[in-house]
């Protein structure tokens, strides 16, 4: 296993940990990329997979993205293997005094298991990438608006009456999906988390939503999308 040295480079240092399988098809990763390398001229982007994580070599970092997977926080009762494969994100999730965190998809159920909260599986059948509309109940330094457009995927989710979640952290929006209450945001109650359930890093073409009825309304969500990573990025490096 190989692990990478971080460099600041007179720059401000972002980590990425790359949740997904290694060699899985996805424009995600490249879609963070993009954001940063067009907007911040003075941050490092550090692509980090999750297989290689190394909590000892994290030096002088400013923020850390943790993405969204093709895996699910749901099997690790029945998956002891993947389990441990994540241990290091975890741990990295529970360390006292970290940097901030903006934990998506996967890495918001990840947050979710890392303090002890169950993470639930919906039934029946993937419907694919979509858009919802979220009401929030109020709005901050990363999300300033009450009500957005955002593209779900993953059918894991948490509930919002988790007692363990419900202590942990704030719960600014719920949204019902297929008839589940999920948490959609949350932001931890002592700690720089923020956690959605959605994923702002939108696609880089409108092909892989399965609703392409209204160009506008996914004009928006990817618009809404960088806007939120691009508000993390600031808070960490301000």
């Amino acid at each position: 296993m190989t692990h990478k040295t971080i460099f600041k480079n007179n720059k401000k240092v972002i980590v990425l940990i790359d949740n997904f399988s290694i060699n899985f098809p996805t424009d995600r990763i490249e879609r963070f990329k993009n954001i940063v390398r067009d907007n911040f001229e003075n941050v490092e982007l550090k692509i980090i997979h999750y297989s290689e994580l190394d909590l000892g070599e994290l030096k002088g970092i400013s923020g850390y993205l943790l993405s969204g997977s093709d895996s699910n926080v749901s099997e690790f009762s029945s998956n002891n293997n993947l389990e441990k494969e994540y241990k290091e994100v975890v741990k990295l999730i529970q360390v006292k005094n970290q940097q901030p965190i903006l934990a998506i998809c996967y890495g918001h159920q990840l947050t979710a298991y890392a303090f002890g909260g169950k993470v639930q599986r919906m039934s029946g059948t993937y419907k694919g990438s979509r858009i919802i509309t979220l009401s929030l109940d109020k709005i901050d330094e990363i999300i300033p608006y009450t009500k957005v457009l955002v593209n779900i995927q993953h059918l894991d989710y948490i509930k919002p009456n988790d007692p363990i979640i419900k202590k942990e952290f704030n719960i600014t929006s719920i949204k019902e999906v297929d008839g589940y209450k999920t948490i959609q945001y949350m932001q931890h109650v002592r700690r720089p988390i923020f956690s959605v359930q959605f994923h702002p890093e939108t696609h880089l073409t409108y092909k892989k939503f399965a609703d392409k009825s209204d160009k506008q309304k996914l004009i928006e969500v990817v618009k809404i999308g960088e806007e939120i990573i691009k508000n993390f990025i600031y808070f960490c490096i301000s």
